[in-house]
């Protein structure tokens, strides 16, 4: 499964705060990203305008440097300055694909999860934010209370823990649509299936997202 927190930078060429900008890459490459922040801000400090491609790079490596102090909140802010101002899908995607990692590490999963959710809807090509969005859902599961939703209405077979088994594997391998086909037709043949409902409803969102154009 992809790694959760990776970060994507953006290349700057040619321009005075584009120097800056360069400058910053440079430090953050060298792991000093107080260093990096503070170039990133003269650089955006030197822009005439908040919008537009430099801007956007700038927000987002900005939103890495901080991230990587620990600084979640500001980073996810910046890359949400990022993803307004971007000027493409492409840059937009990995703009909402940032602010969902910075989202995650701050402990704010449910926000986490919308960012991916937004990523996939703009890119549904987009695999490490599919990745991320599955990691979280299931976070969020496992910290659910005891009690804290209804019991299924019925126990599941053995078929029925079978078949969630290797519905699971598939996911795994973010097979969703075959999972979800291979759940609907266990329910066609056992009713007690429908004990993981929630898991296949899970599964059709996560399907509709891959089906988007």
């Amino acid at each position: 499964m992809p790694v959760l927190w990776i970060l994507l930078l953006v290349g700057l060429l040619g321009g005075d705060a584009e120097d800056d900008g360069r400058r910053g890459n440079l430090l953050y490459e060298q792991g000093d990203y107080e260093a990096a922040e503070s170039a990133y801000r003269s650089a955006l400090a030197a822009l005439p305008d908040s919008t537009g491609a430099v801007y956007a790079a700038l927000q987002n490596n900005l939103g890495a440097a901080l991230y990587r102090q620990n600084e979640f909140t500001d980073a996810q802010a910046a890359f949400t300055r990022a993803h307004e101002a971007a000027p493409s899908d492409e840059e937009r995607a990995r703009a909402l694909f940032n602010a969902g990692n910075a989202a995650a590490r701050d402990g704010s999963l449910e926000t986490a999860m919308d960012f991916f959710r937004r990523t996939l809807l703009t890119d549904p090509s987009f695999q490490e934010a599919r990745a991320n969005y599955e990691i979280i859902h299931r976070q969020l599961q496992e910290r659910r209370p005891q009690g804290g939703s209804p019991p299924p209405d019925v126990d599941p077979s053995a078929f029925a823990e079978r078949l969630k088994r290797q519905a699971e594997a598939l996911v795994a391998e973010q097979a969703y649509e075959r999972a979800l086909t291979l759940m609907e037709n266990g329910l066609e043949r056992d009713s007690t299936v429908r004990a993981y409902r929630d898991f296949m409803q899970r599964l059709r969102d996560v399907s509709t997202i891959d089906d988007l154009p």
